[in-house]
């Protein structure tokens, strides 16, 4: 979403904008740094651009994690843009090209020592995602500190947008044909407990069901401890609010809970939303390899996926974080243990994944089409999601269509019956 209103910003003041950067004059890249794997993929794009001779504008987690300190690894950027400055991208941009035009070498660093800002809906933006969704950030930032953690570093506090101010973005992305909001921050269920002075999750989610429009509506990043049954009623209630629910979890051993500062009441939580949820698909993500964590603490994980029944599961490896507490933990777990217990989690969870999706085999769901495929034979295939799916990180529905059927297009609602699975998608018939 950042990348969409930076994108926006420049496209409303008239600024041409490429996906090919041989066309480009200046790249401009939006980096990420939360985990090691992802600060690699941010230097792998800086680099191959770098070394092409582009000049270069840093925006993101990066630059408001080592600002100025990026121009010595990368001499071709011009100008670095921290996570609190998205509307500073404008000036910015004017004067690198104006600087770039006159022959003068720019070094822009425009970092909110502390980022403070969340765009409104009042700041341009322009949908890059292909398809019928489409993101709402309802909050920036995190008062939580993990001590895995670096996004409190990089983001700051949590910021709330007002009520009225969601539901404003919100219309105009149905009226601009979308049918399926998804309301992400880095701690979705402590929403307004900065403007309002409490949990008011509910509220905006009430509001959003009732005068938004949206035929879909999807929480993500809930945080375990702040989730009450008064969400959850809503969710329950309202017909266009899908019954799906995620929940980073990070871990079951309370040992490990503890030095992660996160909350132990894992399994009250996951019991409270089985209970208001009955029909419910439940996704959320752990962290193997975590300082300390034993052959027992992740045997107490495993048994907790086992018995719990996850619809999706995401697992990472323990990234060791610079800046975060638990840098400096002892009993580091080594990278080859993190592997293995990683993958051995994630067989478990195919298992689990795909007995749940044969449950479905012979029922009816509604579908989401999102596009269309091709295939050998110039065969057509229908492709979608239910409500047990979040588009780009979930499981996908198939659909075949017979030469005398009416081909489903993107963007419609449709019916179908589950014929068959696989460990992650299910294959369907009108």
């Amino acid at each position: 979403m950042d990348t969409e209103n930076i994108v926006g910003i420049l496209h409303a003041a008239g600024y041409p904008i490429t996906a090919d950067q041989s066309k480009a004059d200046i790249s401009l890249v939006n980096t990420c740094t939360f985990i090691e794997g992802s600060t690699h993929e941010s230097k792998e794009v800086l680099d191959e651009l770098s070394n092409n001779g582009k000049n270069l504008i840093i925006a993101g987690c990066m630059a408001q994690r080592f600002k100025g300190e990026l121009f010595k690894q990368y001499p071709q950027a011009q100008a670095v843009v921290g996570t609190g400055n998205i509307k500073d991208i404008l000036n910015v941009v004017k004067t690198v090209t104006l600087n770039l035009n006159s022959g003068i070498e720019s070094k822009i660093v425009k970092v909110d020592d502390i980022p403070m800002a969340v765009a409104d809906s009042k700041v341009p933006r322009l949908n890059t995602q292909m398809g019928p969704s489409a993101y709402i950030k309802i909050a920036e930032g995190c008062d939580h500190r993990c001590t895995f953690c670096i996004i409190p570093y990089l983001r700051g506090d949590m910021k709330s947008r007002t009520i009225e101010d969601i539901l404003d973005e919100a219309k105009l992305h149905v009226q601009n044909g979308i049918q399926e909001l998804v309301l992400v921050s880095q701690d979705s269920t402590a929403y307004g407990t900065d403007i309002y002075k409490k949990k008011a999750l509910a509220e905006l989610l009430e509001m959003l069901a009732d005068k938004s429009g949206a035929k879909w509506l999807r929480l993500m990043y809930a945080y375990p401890q702040q989730l009450t049954e008064e969400m959850l009623d809503v969710i329950r209630e309202k017909k266009n609010i899908v019954n799906y629910i995620d929940i980073p979890l990070q871990h079951a051993s309370k040992k490990i809970l503890k030095a992660m500062h996160r909350p132990s009441t894992v399994r009250d939580t996951v019991e409270l939303i089985r209970k208001k949820l009955s029909d419910g698909a439940i996704r959320t993500t752990f962290i193997v390899g975590f300082p300390g964590e034993t052959d027992s603490d992740f045997d107490e994980l495993y048994d907790f996926v086992k018995e719990s029944s996850f619809d999706r599961v995401g697992v990472f490896t323990y990234s060791k974080e610079k800046g975060t507490q638990a840098y400096d933990y002892e009993n580091q777990v080594p990278e080859d243990v993190k592997l293995k217990r990683k993958e051995r989690l994630m067989l478990l969870q195919q298992k689990i994944s795909f007995n749940k999706n044969k449950s479905y085999i012979g029922k009816k769901l509604d579908m989401l089409v999102e596009h269309l495929e091709h295939h050998e034979n110039n065969a057509l295939k229908v492709v979608g999601r239910s409500f047990r799916d979040a588009p780009e990180i979930d499981g996908q529905l198939y659909l075949n269509v017979k030469d005398n059927q009416k081909t489903p297009q993107p963007g419609s609602f449709i019916n179908v019956k589950v014929i068959s699975c696989n460990e992650y998608d299910l294959y369907c018939t009108l």
